[in-house]
């Protein structure tokens, strides 16, 4: 992952460096920080190779960070835009450079926490924004983003995967097995012998009948006994990630 972070305050920007490498550290492995004490120096360079997310000072000399923002959506250069800024009044204003979150610098240590909640989601969100590309003898071969599917179920010596947006699931030759394992890292976890849902879609678990309510599509799968307390867990883990 590529992160930029652009503050014209050097003091603030080795801190905010420092602050964002020990975080991101804890969750992935694969990621470079590069500085920028200046929003066009900054653009110049995502111009040249696309960063994956952006911690952007907005109140920044001449070339503002929403100058930055405003070139960036023009252009339709994809990235995560994190504005970091002590005007919290501001926030309102940023919400025109679809930012993916405003954090609020401040003196009382809780800078900190704020960026490695921003982190969390962020990685999150990151995350299910991959594609899997179905490619199957049944001639549908198409790119899915990850958010995209809902949940998947074993059918003999295939693969349902049911899509949101989709009428018809698509089918893979494979067992549920390596699916789940292929999927866990995007917070998939198996419900039972024959399901393996995303986390994101659930919408409650029913303890007393032993079923997972799902958004979206409004349907109810079953839960295995065996595995209901670890699926109450895992579940009860995902939710405190978002907050």
């Amino acid at each position: 992952m590529r992160i930029a972070v652009c503050d014209d305050n050097r003091e603030v920007l080795i801190f905010l460096k420092s602050s964002l490498h020990n975080i991101f550290k804890k969750y992935i492995t694969n990621f470079e920080i590069l500085c920028f004490i200046s929003g066009r120096a900054l653009l110049e360079a995502h111009r040249k190779n696309e960063f994956d997310a952006i911690f952007l000072d907005i109140d920044m000399p001449r070339f503002t960070g929403f100058d930055v923002a405003k070139a960036i959506r023009a252009e339709f250069l994809k990235c995560y835009i994190v504005f970091i800024s002590s005007h919290s009044e501001l926030v309102y204003n940023s919400f025109d450079y679809q930012p993916f979150y405003f954090v609020k610098k401040s003196a009382n240590g809780s800078l900190n926490q704020n960026l490695e909640n921003v982190v969390r989601k962020l990685l999150i969100h990151s995350q299910q924004n991959e594609t899997f590309i179905f490619d199957d003898e049944f001639s549908r071969s198409r790119v899915v983003p990850i958010r995209n599917i809902i949940y998947f179920e074993s059918d003999k010596h295939y693969v349902n995967f049911h899509v949101n947006g989709e009428d018809t699931p698509f089918r893979l030759r494979s067992t549920i097995k390596e699916c789940e394992l292929k999927f866990e890292q995007y917070d998939f976890i198996r419900i039972h012998k024959s399901y393996v849902v995303d986390l994101r879609y659930v919408d409650f678990i029913d303890k007393s009948s032993d079923e997972l309510h799902l958004k979206v599509i409004h349907r109810s799968l079953p839960i295995s006994r065996s595995l209901k307390k670890e699926i109450i867990e895992k579940y009860t883990l995902y939710l405190r990630k978002l907050v």
